[in-house]
């Protein structure tokens, strides 16, 4: 698999039940553009993308059966894209735009998917797919048994 060194860091900054955002965004290009396509929000530059996971962070929690699952994985030379069930509980500290909110406690299964462009050894930039109404409604496709 090509980009073998970022594929490991990856699974131990962003998959790990407690995410290490530091370690995460050594994975990403300073000028990194991350867009969350269910919301048209997109975040230029590291310090940006870094806001955003701190605040991610903060709206939910895991435990040992709330993580984040990966479901597939694989990179070319230009190209990374990973395919995970996100498990976890919402925190008080969730934020929305929408009046549509998950009341803390609440468990939500999200199917992501991510898909990045590598530059050199780091992605440069990256498409977030969720579905929104998962999250809102907690409503959603039976994609994994």
């Amino acid at each position: 698999m090509a980009h073998e060194g970022f594929v490991e860091r990856f699974r131990e900054t962003f998959l790990a039940q407690d995410s290490d955002i530091d370690g995460f965004v050594e994975l990403l290009d300073e000028n990194i553009e991350w867009t969350m396509v269910a919301t048209g929000e997109t975040f230029r530059g590291v310090e940006s993308f870094r806001k955003f996971a701190e605040s991610s962070r903060a709206a939910r929690t895991h435990t040992k059966e709330t993580q984040m699952e990966e479901k597939s994985l694989f990179t070319t030379s230009d190209y990374f894209v990973v395919e995970y069930l996100h498990n976890a509980i919402i925190t008080t500290n969730w934020t929305s735009s929408s009046s549509n909110k998950p009341a803390p406690g609440d468990i939500r299964h999200i199917p992501i998917c991510i898909i990045g462009h590598f530059k050199g050894e780091k992605l440069d930039w990256a498409h977030e797919y969720f579905d929104l109404q998962t999250i809102t409604t907690g409503a959603s496709a039976k994609l994994y048994s």
